[in-house]
């Protein structure tokens, strides 16, 4: 095992064992926050940068404001093999040019610095395996597709491409929400040099106190994939589950994440009125939990007028 692997594996053990349980641990914050905001960013294609370059950062963090978001979870790419930040290690294990894949702005890095100047915290969102709709990439990392095992070398690859913006941003990020851990079992063996611990690691490496959640599907959106979960994941099509319907594990902080729209991301809704969500948050919040809602945004990052309506009389409520 080479010795990078083995400080990886010390700190995260390290790091695990610094959670106290008398302060609820990491992810103790997001119960004080109450609620945040979900934005799904994505897109792809020649006109990429152009897209990524009209983004409004300080607009998007007054928007937040006013929404009263205690956080915001902000997607760096899904599964178009586009993202919104420069990688270098992403661009030479795929075999891209940097610049086209990945965008030439950092654009969470402006996005963490406005929402700080509001008190906003920052949690970026990836899939956990590669981009399942660019087969190049998926060749070049070794992932054989999220419905199987991930193999070692995917892992190996998969975790520098994320150290490499954890370190980059720092204590500017707050957590990872990770999507699409279907298949556990490539990552469960501990004595494999690659495994839950050395990949939670590279997400800290940054900020050790990065919170993480590992997303396995709505049935199972509230048990723990690993002792290295600090929050739920919480993926649901509705806003009904409370953490008494739905317990999350002990030392696990309970989070609901579900879209005010018809489908997530979409600039539909909202399909539940202000009064409801009100006082579904509210019960939410009385029981310790967090409630997270996705919204719609457009490229230049303003958010969908009906939804930021119902987010402000959210704001006014709660705030």
């Amino acid at each position: 095992m080479k010795m990078t692997r083995v400080l990886w594996f010390i700190g995260a053990l390290l790091l695990s064992a610094s959670q106290s349980e008398a302060d609820g641990g990491r992810a103790a914050w997001m119960q004080d926050a109450k609620y945040g905001v979900f934005a799904h960013y994505l897109g792809g294609g020649p006109e990429w940068n152009e897209t990524v370059d009209s983004f409004q950062v300080d607009a998007f963090a007054a928007q937040m404001k006013a929404a009263g978001a205690g956080y915001v979870m902000f997607t760096l790419g899904q599964n178009s093999g586009y993202y919104c930040s420069p990688n270098a290690t992403y661009d030479r294990l795929v075999g891209v040019e940097p610049g086209t894949r990945c965008s030439k702005r950092d654009l969470p890095m402006e996005v963490a610095d406005a929402l700080a100047k509001h008190g906003i915290r920052l949690i970026l969102y990836l899939p956990s395996r590669a981009p399942q709709k660019d087969k190049d990439a998926m060749t070049k990392l070794g992932d054989p597709g999220q419905n199987k095992p991930a193999p070692q070398a995917f892992t190996a690859n998969w975790s520098a491409i994320i150290e490499e913006w954890s370190t980059r941003y720092g204590s500017k990020v707050s957590g990872w929400w990770f999507d699409g851990a279907y298949s556990r079992d490539g990552w469960k063996d501990l004595s494999k040099p690659y495994n839950w611990t050395t990949w939670a690691a590279a997400c800290r490496a940054g900020n050790p106190d990065s919170i993480l959640a590992f997303n396995s599907g709505v049935k199972t959106a509230f048990m723990a994939l690993t002792p290295e979960e600090d929050y739920a994941a919480g993926e649901q099509n509705e806003w009904t589950v409370t953490p008494e319907t739905h317990p999350a594990p002990p030392g696990v902080q309970w989070q609901v994440l579900s879209f005010l729209g018809k489908r997530w991301g979409k600039a539909t809704g909202p399909h539940q009125p202000d009064e409801y969500m009100i006082d579904y948050i509210r019960r939410v919040n009385d029981l310790g939990g967090a409630v997270t809602m996705d919204v719609h945004i457009s490229d230049d990052g303003t958010v969908y007028g009906p939804h930021q309506q119902q987010l402000e009389a959210i704001a006014k409520a709660l705030r």
